[in-house]
């Protein structure tokens, strides 16, 4: 699986001109904990995180102390250089590099411009996902593209079973491009459609 599968898009970003109370306001509307921050062209030049804003803020202060109020751009707490990928890295490999960079997202990008942002959160939800669901969303996927109950649809320990395609069928690479963009599906077997499948009248299992 993908980046571009999991990573969220459009993607909310920062100015690295911009003030750390600025900064605050974005990431209270947004709901983001993790903004990437980009420079007057648009290009990604850092990441800024709530832990940034705190400890730029807090930093020196004791309990008896009022909050540090200073005058600092985005520029002086964001962390850089900055990891990205693009959106055809391997899900392994963000999550690697994710893990001992210690940073809680990645953000993705082309050719310099930011397209978009995969999580922690991105990632527990991957591991998270229900099997019904993922049959649910392949099979939606192949209705809209070829008519309903056209292939049956299979789902065990990652790998996707699509059954009702013989080996000359033109459409097979239409379906496993459809299947593979579901979060979930990590390997595809094609199969012509068996006599239990037949018997059964059952499209949409799982073991």
């Amino acid at each position: 699986m993908l980046a571009r599968h999991i990573m969220s898009s459009p993607v909310t970003t920062i100015d690295q001109a911009a003030s750390t109370d600025q900064c605050l306001q974005v990431i209270s509307r947004s709901g983001f904990s993790v903004l990437p921050v980009i420079d007057e062209h648009k290009h990604l030049v850092g990441i800024v995180s709530e832990g940034d804003l705190l400890r730029s803020r807090f930093h020196g202060a004791s309990q008896e102390d009022q909050v540090v109020s200073v005058d600092e751009s985005v520029a002086d707490v964001m962390t850089k250089p900055v990891i990205a990928m693009t959106a055809d890295a391997e899900i392994n490999a963000l999550a690697s590099a994710m893990l001992r960079s210690g940073l809680r997202a990645v953000p993705i990008v082309q050719e310099g411009d930011v397209i978009g942002i995969v999580t922690r959160q991105d990632l527990i939800g991957l591991l998270a996902l229900d099997p019904d669901r993922i049959v649910d969303e392949v099979r939606h996927r192949l209705d809209l593209y070829g008519g309903p109950d056209l292939w049956a649809v299979g789902f065990v320990d990652g790998t996707l079973t699509v059954s009702g395609i013989s080996e000359d069928d033109p459409q097979r690479g239409v379906v496993i491009a459809l299947a593979s963009s579901v979060p979930g599906v990590d390997e595809i077997r094609l199969q012509p459609r068996t006599e239990t499948d037949a018997m059964t009248g059952d499209e949409n299992w799982i073991q």
